[in-house]
């Protein structure tokens, strides 16, 4: 007799949903390192402007250019703001998404354990089962003779 767990549809049903809530926590972590590495660039990229700029007003430029390279910073500071926000949602949207996926992965141990005790537990009985089948072969050969 082979063991069958009588919920294992259920086991399953939870394997399903804690592997789609996984590849949906890896989604949200890898859009928030792409927005990330965009603020992280756009930083970088302002930065580099205002060294620019520096260097330029040291060197001696026109007031346009300044006005220019101001513009061009005013903008870049705008975009900053949009995606600092753009990547503290998807940050907030990563938890959130980690801690179903810590939620579903409680739900399916849970079930897998459940599996396991009743696995020990039909493994016993067949033990006991074979142990008194032994045990009546015994006699049944000890009385025969």
């Amino acid at each position: 007799m082979s063991f069958q767990f009588t919920l294992q549809k259920v086991l399953e049903f939870k394997e399903n949903e804690k592997n789609k809530v996984q590849a949906e926590y890896q989604q949200a972590i890898n859009y928030f390192e792409k927005v990330g590495t965009e603020l992280y660039e756009l930083l970088k990229h302002k930065e580099e402007i205002e060294t620019y700029a520096r260097d330029k007003v040291q060197s001696g430029t026109s007031i346009y250019d300044l006005q220019l390279q101001q513009h061009e910073i005013s903008r870049i500071q705008t975009q900053i703001v949009v995606v600092q926000k753009k990547t503290q949602h998807a940050r907030e949207a990563m938890m959130s998404k980690q801690e179903e996926l810590l939620s579903q992965s409680i739900e399916y141990k849970k079930y897998d354990k459940m599996k396991q005790r009743a696995r020990e537990r039909f493994e016993e009985e067949e033990k006991k089962l074979d142990l008194l089948q032994m045990n009546e072969l015994s006699i049944r050969s000890f009385v025969n003779r």
